[in-house]
């Protein structure tokens, strides 16, 4: 017990000793902190869950069907257009091209052996028509006989449908040397497919068949998957009512988009503890696709922002969030949160008035940023509000302000410490480290 409460104890005996009533104590002032609304131009930002997406996801198959021989490339690695993965065994397909090969040799033979039996069967028609030709007057005349006559038109009809015959064979020669070169062209396919190739650049996963397996079959056609990992998109679900805000910021050339990673794990350094790091990584981005009808039963519809992925910190499939940047709020009203308190659904802040007593008011908010609220109605400029002491306040109740922490200025300013209201003790002065 100190000095002054043992001094207050014997004056409050000898006043009750003398039937005197004790005098009354003062209240202890309630100190408070303010801040005076300042208008700021703050950003204004909407900020949506998302889910992170390839703009390509590949399968390679196996087209051709064969014992797998070999993968080129380990799982998980980075490939790009043309890289080789697989290798399928080519020994049948081989064979097949080498038949292909050797039927295009036999229809060229074929056909030389045609124009041959053509060129024989030209010259026999030849001499077949000169020998009609000649005696085709002599028969009225007797110098040949009737049976003469009916042998040479046998021999010309003959010798006509033996050209015929050899033309074909010229053509059906021909034929199957068509069908051999495209029996060629097909093996060769094939052999190719034996060679599996990236079609994309991307990143390469893991694979469904090892070496040694028969691949190729209905069920086993599928190698592995590949997907686009830089750019990637980032796909979210605004609400409908929100949609004009954003279309128009596109179309004004301020909308900005940028996706971030929340809640990353920081990377492990010797003598250093594994947690979440605040700097959470992140990349600017573009809105890239509006969906062109709202979602009937949840009133929202898809939008994509496509950003880079160079750092590879992102994948497809994670969670991050998006931030929309629509343009900047000009005169923004700002309220620190820890100033608000709720009741029921309306939220609130305390005034001082300028007789050092306090007054609540409701306020009208649009919208988090940072630490602060931006308000759309409630207070104007120049009014002052309480940051820190809001725990006893009571409307009407007078107040000591203590002023403003550098926290709670636009510039990081203490300003003068007002007077203390009347009837209340000054207040005592801060105490400094050290001190």
């Amino acid at each position: 017990m100190n000095r002054s409460t043992i001094a207050a104890s014997l004056v409050l005996l000898g006043a009750v000793s003398c039937g005197q009533a004790p005098p009354q104590l003062a209240p202890t002032p309630i100190t408070v902190r303010t801040q005076v609304i300042v208008p700021q131009d703050v950003p204004v930002e909407i900020t949506f869950p998302a889910t992170i997406d390839s703009p390509r996801t590949v399968e390679v198959a196996a087209r051709a069907s064969g014992w797998l021989q070999a993968q080129s490339i380990a799982d998980g690695a980075l490939v790009n257009p043309g890289d080789v993965l697989y290798q399928v065994d080519p020994a049948q397909y081989r064979i097949q091209l080498d038949a292909a090969y050797a039927r295009v040799e036999q229809g060229q033979a074929q056909e030389v052996v045609a124009r041959a039996q053509a060129e024989a069967a030209g010259a026999a028609l030849v001499l077949a028509q000169s020998t009609f030709d000649r005696n085709k007057g002599l028969v009225d005349s007797g110098a040949i006989s009737k049976e003469r006559w009916d042998q040479l038109t046998a021999d010309l009809v003959k010798s006509k449908a033996t050209a015929d015959q050899a033309t074909a064979d010229i053509a059906l020669a021909q034929a199957n040397q068509a069908s051999a070169r495209a029996d060629v062209e097909n093996a060769q396919l094939k052999l190719s497919w034996c060679t599996v190739t990236s079609p994309l650049k991307g990143q390469l996963g893991a694979s469904k068949a090892d070496v040694g397996s028969l691949v190729g079959e209905a069920n086993s056609q599928v190698l592995n998957t590949i997907v686009q990992v830089d750019p990637l998109w980032a796909g979210f679900k605004p609400s409908a009512r929100v949609l004009p805000a954003i279309v128009g910021a596109r179309d004004h050339g301020v909308l900005t988009a940028r996706v971030e990673l929340p809640g990353a794990i920081t990377t492990a350094r010797p003598g250093m503890p594994i947690g979440v790091t605040d700097g959470a990584p992140k990349a600017e981005g573009k809105l890239v696709f509006l969906d062109n009808q709202v979602g009937q039963t949840t009133d929202t519809l898809l939008l994509r922002v496509e950003f880079p992925n160079a750092s590879g910190h992102f994948r497809p499939g994670g969670y991050a969030q998006v931030t929309l940047g629509l343009g900047m709020q000009k005169d923004a009203i700002l309220v620190p949160k820890s100033a608000t308190f709720a009741r029921q659904t309306e939220l609130l802040v305390w005034i001082l008035n300028d007789d050092g007593t306090v007054q609540s008011t409701v306020i009208d908010p649009l919208a988090a940023w940072n630490n602060d609220i931006i308000v759309r109605s409630g207070l104007k400029a120049g009014e002052r509000i309480v940051v820190e002491g809001l725990a006893k306040l009571r409307p009407g109740v007078k107040v000591v302000d203590l002023g403003a922490s550098s926290a709670g200025m636009p510039d990081g300013t203490v300003p003068e410490t007002p007077s203390a209201p009347d009837g209340a003790p000054p207040a005592a002065p801060e105490s400094k480290p050290g001190n």
